[in-house]
């Protein structure tokens, strides 16, 4: 293993989108020849602890609120200067550039940009200090052009500080993860397709509208919905598929680990989001061979899916479109070929490798 040591900053939870990716580009790192270091703050825990490669020094620096992170995490600096620092969250990206700041610290700093920040930044205070903040950092890793584009037009990035690199999401494994059993027993290979939703039960993935838009498909055909994810809205999903006549052909088995096995046994993904940063699971559905509709939203589909060629598009919102798209695709889905075509965008050794290009240490 070489010198170059490179932290990587946020207060990860035990799973979620942001840390399964980050999980992804410590084993390329890795196998690149690059040092990473997991710095935790405000409670973070190292992300899938079953899984998380044990070669990444795990580092926790025992921060509480935000002022007590900047101190902590200026004194570690100081003590351990990495090669570079990258952050992932809003809170960590913001603490990197201050401590930096009041320590007069010399460690590259680079910021990981996951979801279209005029969507998820509403408070006044929050855009101001963002806009503020990251225009100090040495460069802004956007997830997506639409992310990119958002981050100059709405708060001032200069264009060269900003990178495009998706996210490692399609990696070796996925042919094993897509072979392995369900137990869910609408997926066992017979009766209606199913489609499929995936994500946390918030408003931002508009659920809602997903399931009024499979009501009016089975009008139609015969079809069923199973919605992989957990959070506030759950019951009240299951009262409105009940309201609208279709509840018995509507599934909300929870948070999986890994949804790749379900997404590969499914008929046809559906993302419905008001908004996203790149919509990874839109690109593990493809991966894993099923045919997929989406909303047209900020930011990420319409790259995933060229523009709708890889899969039917529909606006925000809408769910008479969003029915009629699941209704053509299940009666005529696109050939594997089509659903591969451009998935080489999101290899995770190719990534990691844009990723250190871009940090200076490869």
């Amino acid at each position: 293993m070489t010198d170059r040591r490179l932290a990587i900053l946020a207060p990860f939870k035990e799973w979620g989108g942001i840390e399964r990716k980050i999980m992804i580009l410590c084993r390329e790192f890795l196998a690149l020849g690059v040092q990473p270091q997991l710095l935790l703050t405000r409670g973070g825990v190292p992300p899938y602890p079953d899984e998380f490669p044990k070669e990444v020094e795990i580092v926790d620096l025992k921060s509480g609120g935000k002022s007590d992170s900047i101190i902590k995490l200026t004194r570690f600096l100081k003590a351990n200067p990495p090669s570079a620092l990258l952050t992932a969250k809003d809170h960590s990206a913001k603490a990197a550039v201050i401590s930096r700041f009041v320590g007069r610290l010399p460690v590259p700093i680079y910021v990981k940009i996951t979801n279209t920040l005029s969507c998820t930044l509403r408070r006044r205070m929050k855009r101001i200090s963002a806009r503020m903040l990251y225009s100090r950092a040495d460069c802004l890793i956007a997830v997506s052009q639409g992310v990119r584009d958002d981050l100059i037009a709405n708060f001032g990035m200069r264009p060269d500080k900003v990178q495009v690199i998706y996210n490692p999401t399609v990696t070796p494994c996925i042919p094993g993860r897509a072979a392995q059993p369900v137990d869910h027993p609408w997926l066992q290979g017979d009766g209606p397709p199913v489609i499929m939703g995936a994500g946390r039960l918030t408003p931002q993935k508009d659920f809602p509208m997903l399931i009024s838009a499979f009501a009016k498909l089975r009008r139609h055909r015969e079809a069923r919905l199973v919605i992989l994810g957990e959070g506030p809205l759950h019951e009240l999903l299951l009262k409105q598929a009940a309201d609208l006549g279709v509840g018995e052909d509507v599934d909300l088995p929870g948070y999986v680990n890994d949804p790749i096995p379900y997404l590969a046994r499914a008929s046809l993904f559906a993302l419905s989001s008001r908004y996203e940063g790149l919509a990874n699971v839109l690109i593990e559905a493809l991966a894993a061979g099923t045919p997929v509709v989406s909303t047209d939203c900020p930011s990420g589909p319409h790259e995933i899916l060229d523009g709708g060629r890889i899969g039917r598009l529909t606006p925000v919102g809408d769910d008479d479109a969003l029915a009629e798209a699941m209704l053509l695709t299940l009666e005529d889905p696109p050939s594997q070929d089509t659903l591969s075509v451009g998935l080489e965008r999101f290899r995770s050794d190719e990534v990691a490798r844009q990723y250190l290009k871009v940090m200076g240490l490869l």
